[in-house]
């Protein structure tokens, strides 16, 4: 994320969009998950296109290492850490590896080929974030090349849509570093960046009162799209129409509530617990990601709650106490690291969100 001066509403899109993944991860309602799904990532990825920038960078050296140090770097950390403890655990509990299986997934650190099971992989969204942010220097720096006209960034962003599409549906082969997910979402990133050129008229667009229409839309395109739910881990998405509707519905609706938002002062309650979301996506999405299908299910089964399927009032209360365990979790460890251990993050030295009210 390259923007030095935050944007108020950006960070509460991007604070809703990883309570999303929360739900996403959770014994949410079927119904609930699907219309997540069909605008949370694309939301994420646009987000990243609209705060990107390579300005400071003088080459694709500096830039690069700086992608690696923020991306890859903590993504393999957040890799390594629970993969010590379950093989800490495995050994005390008489389930060794053999030397072939720690070099399996050593391996799979280096190919990132999501879902092998036994090769170790860094969180998938910040690999394809990484090759993400690779395409969008390239483009930049091409465009700077060529002079590239605005047009040209909306159609490759909406070429890269359709061949992205178009390769899930009819090859539908799992690349390395979600390369595959990554020539789907690619349009997204570019149009975020388009938007960025557009800030003024997108916030006097974007209006509360519109939420509405886009989220009926939303509903509408999912409860279409039902029988081939867009998926973006498993790089599916059903009726192309569907997708691209309900994505750009439920990315309207989110921005619109929060550029509404962005005209309350900061200090409410609230929106401190969203900046604070936001502005720690990177740790609240990789703690996650180890949480979701061990602590989080001990836990809420402790409470008296079934985590696979139960009535619609276990699904919905399954889906609140996933998203509390996960914020309560989430922020201990992004405060801890914060403080103590930035340097994993790829930040310079602690920092914390600012708690001044506008």
């Amino acid at each position: 994320m390259e923007s030095s001066r935050r944007i108020a509403w950006v960070d509460y899109a991007k604070g809703i969009a990883i309570i999303g993944v929360f739900i996403l991860h959770s014994n949410a309602p079927e119904d609930v998950i699907h219309v997540v799904d069909a605008f949370c990532m694309p939301l994420f990825f646009l987000l990243s296109g609209f705060v990107f920038s390579i300005r400071r960078y003088s080459s694709f050296g500096p830039f690069l290492w700086n992608k690696l140090r923020t991306l890859i770097f903590p993504g393999i950390f957040f890799a390594v850490v629970p993969f010590v403890i379950e093989r800490a655990i495995g050994m005390f509990s008489g389930n060794a590896w053999t030397a072939k299986a720690y070099a399996e997934w050593i391996l799979g650190i280096a190919v990132n080929l999501r879902g092998h099971e036994g090769f170790g992989s860094i969180p998938w969204f910040l690999a394809c974030l990484f090759i993400l942010e690779i395409g969008g220097y390239i483009l930049l720096r091409l465009s700077k090349c060529v002079s590239l006209p605005e047009w040209a960034f909306i159609v490759i962003g909406t070429v890269s849509i359709l061949i992205g599409y178009l390769y899930s549906a009819f090859i539908h082969i799992v690349l390395p570093w979600e390369t595959d997910i990554a020539l789907s979402m690619f349009g997204f990133f570019v149009f975020g960046y388009v938007m960025r050129g557009h800030r003024e008229t997108l916030e006097h667009v974007m209006r509360p009162s519109t939420t509405i229409i886009a989220a009926a839309l939303l509903v509408t395109a999912t409860m279409l799209n039902a029988q081939h739910p867009v998926n973006v881990y498993m790089n599916t998405y059903g009726n192309i129409g569907c997708y691209l509707v309900g994505a750009f519905a439920g990315i309207w609706a989110i921005l619109a509530i929060c550029i509404g938002l962005g005209h309350i002062p900061t200090c409410a309650l609230p929106l401190l617990a969203l900046t604070y979301c936001g502005r720690n996506t990177l740790v609240f999405y990789c703690v996650n990601a180890p949480i979701y299908g061990s602590l989080i299910p001990f836990v809420l089964r402790r409470i008296g709650l079934s985590t696979n399927g139960g009535s619609m009032m276990n699904q919905l209360w399954c889906m609140l106490g996933a998203i509390v365990i996960n914020l309560v979790a989430c922020s201990v460890i992004a405060e801890l690291m914060n403080r103590w251990m930035p340097g994993v993050l790829g930040r310079q030295h602690a920092s914390a969100p600012s708690s001044k009210c506008r």
